[in-house]
């Protein structure tokens, strides 16, 4: 009965009986994994980068437990913006430190590179939650660093977002570029 409660507990908590996931992983990004992979096993291998600047952004290798074949990569971590009225960095603050506005989203990209998807979880500025919005994010569906982003040209700008919106589309784009340079 005891056994009974626990399976019952982690299919409800959406959690794959199975799945090698770090115990701190936050749980949106659990969560598309399952959905992303469904009961296929697979193992998250972390991989530190040289110039990896905040200690709360993560890239893993997404591999078949089984085939160790590669899915593919997650990038998860934190964008520092500039509150409205703009950035307050004086003294001796580092970028982990100064005060400003954040939101924490997670990229998947395919085995070639390539964004599948681009997700905001946890919004935490005044301005620009609209940066959030799935039909918005689908703009980087199929990015794989070959060509430059640009807000205004090819990522559409949203009234009210600028600081976010820049921000995202920034991260992307250097994300991109520094797994590429990390795994060839």
């Amino acid at each position: 009965m005891k056994n009974f409660i626990i399976i019952v507990f982690l299919l409800s908590s959406g959690l794959s009986v199975g799945q090698n996931f770090p115990d701190d992983l936050p749980r949106p990004v659990m969560r598309e994994l399952n959905t992303r992979f469904g009961k296929e096993e697979i193992v998250l291998i972390e991989k530190k980068m040289e110039n990896q600047a905040l200690s709360h952004d993560k890239f893993y290798l997404i591999q078949s437990k089984n085939k160790a074949q590669t899915n593919g990569y997650l990038h998860y971590g934190r964008v520092k913006t500039c509150r409205a009225g703009g950035c307050s960095m004086s003294g001796n603050k580092t970028a982990d430190e100064f005060d400003s506005e954040y939101f924490d989203y997670f990229i998947i990209y395919n085995a070639g590179f390539g964004v599948e998807t681009v997700k905001v979880y946890n919004y935490q500025a005044s301005y620009g939650h609209e940066i959030s919005a799935r039909g918005w994010l689908k703009q980087f569906e199929g990015f794989k660093g070959n060509h430059i982003l640009e807000v205004g040209k090819n990522i559409d700008a949203i009234s009210g977002a600028t600081i976010s919106v820049n921000a995202i589309t920034d991260d992307v784009q250097w994300k991109t570029k520094l797994l590429q340079q990390a795994m060839k």
